[in-house]
């Protein structure tokens, strides 16, 4: 009886040191125009930002597990790009060429495709970093899905799970 005893008290305490990390929860974000799965609670901040002589409201809700970041980046189109499909898209590429600058990697010769999730794998002050991203240009607005973390540790499986999950909803 003792041993059993402590041999459910052993498993016990193995199943409580798996507790996995990731609290997976469906967030509305980006003003109601994107639905994730975030593997935690997001929190959102926002930003203006200049394009050729735009002011651009940029705002991202990101949850972090485990220093890996998930995140859905979400910028309304000003008016005058709207209207602009070829502006608007010219927009769409510097930021998909943006991430790869960021990261100290030189821009391929042809970007990745819209809704198509790509990976980039860089440099940041921390060292090696992963970026798995997909990137949507709306008539009203540019988002990105985006999951970073080290190279090394990159949750390969959550940041698929993170970036399907993503459901433009306008």
């Amino acid at each position: 009886m003792l041993m059993r005893f402590g041999l459910i008290v052993v498993l016990a305490g193995l199943l409580l040191g798996c507790t996995p990390n990731y609290n997976w929860r469906e967030a509305t974000v980006a003003d109601g125009a994107v639905k994730a799965f975030f593997p935690d609670r997001p929190l959102t901040q926002q930003r203006p930002l200049e394009y050729s002589d735009h002011e651009v409201l940029f705002s991202l809700a990101t949850a972090t597990v485990d220093q890996a970041v998930f995140a859905v980046a979400y910028a309304p189109l000003p008016e005058p790009l709207r209207h602009k499909p070829e502006q608007a898209r010219e927009f769409a590429l510097s930021v998909v060429g943006s991430l790869y600058r960021n990261l100290g990697v030189a821009e391929p010769a042809e970007l990745p495709k819209e809704g198509v999730p790509f990976i980039i794998d860089g440099v940041s002050p921390q060292g090696s970093v992963r970026m798995q991203a997909v990137v949507w240009l709306t008539e009203h607005a540019l988002i990105e899905g985006i999951v970073t973390a080290d190279q090394a540790t990159f949750p390969q499986q959550q940041a698929e799970q993170f970036l399907q999950s993503l459901e433009v909803i306008r």
